[in-house]
């Protein structure tokens, strides 16, 4: 995937909450859960929405422990009635 495509990042925090970082060329945001499920639902739907994602689950030390890319190419042609 392309350098400007956005990176959803789901983190353990030091108090024990969930982060998901949003970070793309347009967009930094932030959002905690108290658990780890609710944050990856939250991940994963935003990264649906998008045309483009990629999602990564962090470890303690930082490193990516798994990542999965979302594309959606034909996001672009949305019907309307």
């Amino acid at each position: 995937m392309a350098s400007g495509v956005p990176l959803l990042s789901v983190a353990r925090t030091r108090d024990g909450v969930w982060s998901v970082n949003e970070r793309g060329p347009d967009r930094v945001a932030i959002a905690y859960f108290p658990n780890q499920w609710g944050a990856m639902k939250h991940a994963v739907r935003v990264a649906r929405a998008k045309r483009c994602c990629r999602v990564a689950v962090l470890a303690a030390d930082g490193g990516v422990r798994l990542s999965r890319d979302y594309d959606s190419p034909g996001r672009r042609a949305v019907e309307t009635p």
